[in-house]
C-alpha cells in the first residue's frame, strides 16, 4: 500500500448537513405522510430545487434509484408483457426494474467507444412489442442522445435516461435527464449526490408527472390546501401505486449535497482531465471515451480499459485488487454483462413461468462487446477525483505497478 495521505472521504457532510437534519428531527414531520406542520416539506423542497437544477419542470423523490425507474417505466405506459431495450452492460437494477413492471428486458449490445447504449443495436431489437428504450449513461459518458431521439421517434418508442452516473452532465448544453420522456437518478451512498438511500425522477411532461407522483405514493395525489395537522396527499381513484416516497431526512441530505454538487463536480473534473492526459501514452489502459456532445461531464466510477494483450484476459478482478492495495482504497471491477452477471437472475423470479422462460432467459442475447468490455475494465471511485490533480499520478503509478505483475 502507498504511504501517501488518504483520499477524500465520501459522502461528505458540513456543519450545514447537520443543521439541515437537526431541523428536520425538530419539525415534527419525518415523512411526506407526516401531518403538515405549515412549512413546505424537504421532499418538495429537493423536488423543486432538483428541477430547476436539471432544467425540467417536475422531479419526484423517491426511496431509491430503483424505485425510480420502476415508476417511470409504468407512468410511461410500459405494462406486462411489452419489451424494452436495455443496455447489455450495466447495474443489475435496470433490467431487473423491467422485469418487475412485468415487462420483458431486451438486452442491447454497447458502443466498443463509450460502453454506453448502441443505437445501432438498439434499431436491430426493435419488435412490434418494444414499448421503451433505456438510455443508460455509464461511467461518465453518454447514450447518443441525437440518434437515439430520432430511433425513439421513428418507432414511436418512449425513452427512460438512467442519470445515476452523471449528476450534473450536459449533453449540448443540456442536462442529462431532460433529454427523454423520463429520467431516473439514484441517490444511493456512493453516487455523486447522495442522500444514503434514495432517488428522483424528472419528467417535463405533466400527465407524466402526475402518474410518477402518485405511483411512488401508493397512488396518493397532491393536496396542497391541507390545513396544519392534517396530510399533504389526497385519496384518489385510478392509479395503482407503492409506498415508494423519500422521508425527510433523505430529502435533507439531498437538499445540502445539491448545493455543493457544482463545485464538487468542478473539483473531480479536473483532476479526470489530468488522469486522461498521464493515461494518453500509457500501454494497456486508456479511459473511456465521450462523445463531442457531452459539454458538460461528470466523474463517477471512473473507468479504465485495460487491454488484455497487456494486462491479460479478463483481469479486471486481478487489477482491481492490486490498486485496492497499492492506492488504500477499494478499486471496484467494472459490472459483467447482463447476460452473464451473477445479480441478473430472470428465471429466477416469479414471472419465469410457461412460455416466458425462454424470453426472460438472458442467455439467449448475444452481447460481444458488452461481454469483453465487463471483463476487461476497472472503475476509479469518484472520491479519489476530489483529491488535487497531482495526486492522479499515483493512479498510473499503481497501473504500471500492476502492468509489470502481470
Amino acid at each position: 500500500m502507498t504511504d501517501a495521505q488518504p483520499w477524500p472521504a465520501w459522502p461528505v457532510h458540513t456543519p450545514d448537513t447537520e443543521r439541515w437534519l437537526l431541523e428536520v428531527v425538530r419539525s415534527g414531520r419525518w415523512a411526506v405522510s407526516g401531518a403538515f406542520t405549515g412549512r413546505p416539506s424537504y421532499e418538495q423542497e429537493f423536488a423543486d430545487a432538483f428541477a430547476r437544477f436539471i432544467g425540467v419542470p417536475y422531479a419526484v423523490p423517491v426511496c431509491n434509484g430503483s424505485a425510480a425507474l420502476t415508476v417511470a417505466l409504468e407512468a410511461l405506459g410500459v405494462r406486462a408483457g411489452d419489451e424494452v431495450l436495455v443496455p447489455g452492460l450495466t447495474w443489475v437494477a435496470c433490467a431487473s426494474a423491467v422485469l418487475r413492471v412485468g415487462a420483458v428486458p431486451v438486452l442491447v449490445d454497447i458502443s466498443p467507444k463509450t460502453l454506453c447504449l448502441s443505437v445501432e443495436a438498439a434499431a436491430a431489437s426493435v419488435t412490434p412489442r418494444t414499448r421503451a428504450v433505456m438510455a443508460v449513461h455509464l461511467h461518465g459518458s453518454a447514450v447518443d442522445m441525437d440518434a437515439l431521439t430520432e430511433l425513439a421517434r421513428r418507432h414511436d418508442l418512449a425513452v427512460l435516461e438512467d442519470c445515476s452516473h452523471v449528476h450534473g452532465a450536459a449533453w449540448r448544453d443540456r442536462r442529462l435527464g431532460s433529454l427523454g420522456d423520463a429520467a431516473a437518478f439514484s441517490l444511493q451512498q456512493t453516487k455523486l449526490l447522495t442522500s444514503g438511500e434514495g432517488g428522483v425522477a424528472t419528467t417535463s411532461d405533466p400527465a407524466v408527472h402526475e402518474l410518477l407522483y402518485r405511483k411512488r405514493a401508493d397512488g396518493r395525489g397532491p393536496r396542497p390546501d391541507a390545513p396544519v395537522g392534517e396530510l399533504q396527499l389526497a385519496e384518489h381513484p385510478g392509479v395503482q401505486g407503492y409506498n415508494y416516497c423519500m422521508s425527510e431526512f433523505g430529502a435533507a441530505l439531498a437538499l445540502d449535497g445539491l448545493g455543493r454538487l457544482a463545485e464538487e463536480n468542478a473539483r473531480r473534473r479536473r483532476s479526470m482531465r489530468r488522469l486522461e492526459e498521464l493515461l494518453a501514452g500509457f500501454d494497456g489502459a486508456a479511459p473511456l471515451s465521450r462523445p463531442e456532445a457531452v459539454t458538460e461531464d461528470a466523474a463517477y466510477q471512473v473507468c479504465v480499459r485495460l487491454d488484455p494483450d497487456v494486462f491479460g484476459p479478463a483481469a479486471k478482478h486481478t487489477v482491481a485488487a492490486a490498486l485496492s492495495r497499492e492506492l488504500g482504497v477499494h478499486v471496484e471491477p467494472i459490472d459483467s454483462a447482463l447476460n452473464r452477471n451473477d445479480l441478473y437472475q430472470p428465471l429466477a423470479s416469479v414471472w419465469a413461468t410457461g412460455d416466458r422462460r425462454r424470453e426472460l432467459d438472458p442467455a439467449r442475447f448475444r452481447l460481444p462487446v458488452a461481454e469483453a468490455a465487463g471483463e476487461n475494465a476497472v472503475v476509479l471511485p469518484h472520491r479519489m477525483f476530489l483529491a488535487e490533480p497531482e495526486r492522479m499520478g499515483e493512479i498510473v503509478a499503481a497501473l504500471e505497478k500492476a502492468r509489470a505483475a502481470s
